[in-house]
Order: structure tokens, then sequence, then C-alpha cells
């Protein structure tokens, strides 16, 4: 799991609602210690309250509106967005400090939330996850059985306006088989934190090591 270049790497993943972005992100982060890969997944900071089974600081950092908007007035929120009238958002002391230890860490955000991110962080790398076809998506929002039909619809319409938008991503998966877009986001990654422009450093630092030998001989 070593890092060459000493610092994590952020991976924007994105995809529209039920192509399966977050089972793709979890399986990759089951494997990531097989895959000697260094990676965590961001927690989000929000206002909403906690859930049964939820976990303040794993599932969410749970905050009170005021200490939320405390957060947003000191630039602490890398990217932040209002749902059904709670804040959710990325706290940016937790994601450096992430980074700054050598951990790799994956964003599930949306569209927009990527672009806020890449305003701040421009080296970011970025995922787009996509179904095999829109029919298979509307299988997937219909089999799951857990939103009405007029959200299905309605998240089906924001899928058709949304999935253009990976056309600017580095990364566009096809999620047909779980465990191969599993495996291919963790080949992203290890291959980002060894690209030259994360390393390029280390050609100076191999050779100031030429001729060091015979010197001491």
């Amino acid at each position: 799991m070593n890092n060459s270049s000493g610092r994590g790497v952020i991976i924007i993943v994105s995809g529209p609602s039920a192509s399966g972005k977050g089972t793709v992100v979890s399986r990759a982060l089951e494997k990531s210690d097989d895959a000697r890969v260094d990676v965590r997944l961001s927690v989000s900071m929000t206002t909403r309250g906690i859930g049964k089974g939820e976990v303040d600081g794993e599932t969410y950092y749970y905050v009170s509106r005021e200490s939320f908007e405390e957060n947003i007035a000191r630039g602490n929120l890398v990217e932040y967005n209002s749902y059904a009238g709670e804040y959710y958002g990325t706290p940016k002391d937790k994601l450096d400090s992430l980074l700054d230890s050598g951990s790799s860490v994956i964003l599930e955000i949306d569209v927009n939330g990527a672009r806020q991110v890449l305003e701040q962080y421009p080296d970011a790398v970025t995922v787009y996850i996509l179904p095999p076809s829109f029919q298979e998506l509307e299988y997937r929002l219909r089999n799951r059985g857990r939103d009405s039909e007029e959200k299905i619809r309605y998240r089906l319409a924001r899928g058709r306006e949304e999935i253009p938008e990976a056309r600017w991503y580095d990364y566009i998966l096809i999620n047909e088989i779980i465990e191969e877009s599993a495996d291919d986001l963790l080949c992203i990654i290890r291959a980002e934190l060894n690209s030259r422009r994360r390393v390029e450093y280390k050609i100076d630092e191999v050779l100031a090591t030429y001729g060091k030998d015979e010197k001491n001989d």
C-alpha cells in the first residue's frame, strides 16, 4: 500500500441514480486491502438527524445548522448542497487530513459537487459510472422497489439530463458486472498514484543518488 508520492489522490465518483455507483465504491473499498490500495470513503457533514443504525463520524458528521453555516463561512467545505431542507457537504479539514496521511479518498457526489471540488482540487480524478443502457437503468430503479412511480420518473428524467455530463469526466465505467467495475476503479486509483504529474519529482531524487556508492568507496 505504499504511496511513493506521499499524498493521496481525490477520486470523484458520480453517476445517475441506480447506476450502481454506491455498490461499486463499497466493493472497491472491501477489495482495497487485497489490491494494496490505501483508499477511504469521504464522510460527509449534514444537518439532518441521525438515523437508526447510523454512527456519527462514520455514516455522516452530524452537526447543527448553525455549525454547518459556520463551516461554510470559514471555507471549510469543499462542496455542499441542500436537499429537502437539510445541508450536506464535504469538510475540507477531514479530507486534507486523510490526503496528507497518504490515503486516497473517494467522494461519491453529483456533477455539481464534482465541479465545486475541482475548483479547489484541480488534480482530482473524476470517474463517471454508467449503466449498460438506459433500459437497464430503468429496470434497476424499478427492481429495487423503494421508489414511487412519480419518483422513478423524476430519477429517470434527472438521469437523462445528467448523463451527457459524463463527457468531461476523466474516466467512464460501464457498470455491467460489479466485481469488474470495482476492480477497474482500483486500477484507476493505482495508475493515478503513479502518474508522471504526481511522481515526477522522484526522477531528481533517483539521479541525486548517482555515484554515491563510488564516492563512499
